[in-house]
């Protein structure tokens, strides 16, 4: 089904279409909504509302773009209010808990004698998520965009409503400031 079908089946409140366009996208809206909420429980909840948005809204999407792009700037729409009315939660609180959440991947490295691994990577990943939470919110959309979700520079300009230079300074810029909030844990990432 092409995205100018769907959105003709959804605007037509068809069923079949309703349910490819979930089937489809319901991952991506999910994973994307967990990288901004650090919160699976509240990225599938918000999923629900993103969809109902997509539904509601479908009269107002235009075809020069593609739908995922769409889909993609609703979700990070929807996730930054959610943190806007959350404010007391930072953004990766619990991003950690879900990497290691799992008992069996703690119970495997404590019987192969590796914890210390296992705590230092623990460790090293909760301050790298600590510090991407901290950057200023466009670097840290544009940057969540590009490295967790892997999207092209191109999405992330039309996502975020701005020129593809801009995208990249932001990029560029939370590039540094991760570097120079890492620094300190992490001598090897010092400049010379």
């Amino acid at each position: 089904m092409t995205d100018n079908e769907l959105m003709q089946g959804i605007l037509k409140r068809d069923r079949q279409a309703f349910q490819f366009l979930i089937e489809t996208y319901q991952k991506q809206v999910v994973k994307t909504a967990f990288y901004f909420t650090g919160n699976m429980e509240d990225a599938e909840d918000l999923s629900q509302d993103i969809f109902l948005e997509i539904i509601s809204s479908a009269a107002s999407f235009r075809y020069s773009a593609a739908l995922s792009t769409w889909i993609y700037r609703i979700t990070v729409n929807r996730s930054l209010n959610q943190l806007k009315r959350n404010k007391r939660r930072e953004i990766f609180q619990r991003l950690g808990d879900v990497f290691h959440s799992g008992a069996n991947t703690a119970t495997r490295a404590m019987e192969s004698g590796s914890q210390n691994t296992f705590t230092e990577d623990t460790e090293k990943r909760n301050l790298l998520n600590h510090a991407i939470g901290s950057l200023p919110e466009n670097q840290r959309i544009a940057f969540v965009l590009s490295k967790h979700e892997g999207l092209p520079y191109k999405d992330i300009c039309e996502i975020m409503n701005l020129s593809l230079s801009s995208v990249e300074s932001l990029i560029h810029r939370a590039k540094l400031n991760l570097q120079q909030k890492l620094a300190v844990h992490f001598p090897e990432l010092k400049k010379n």
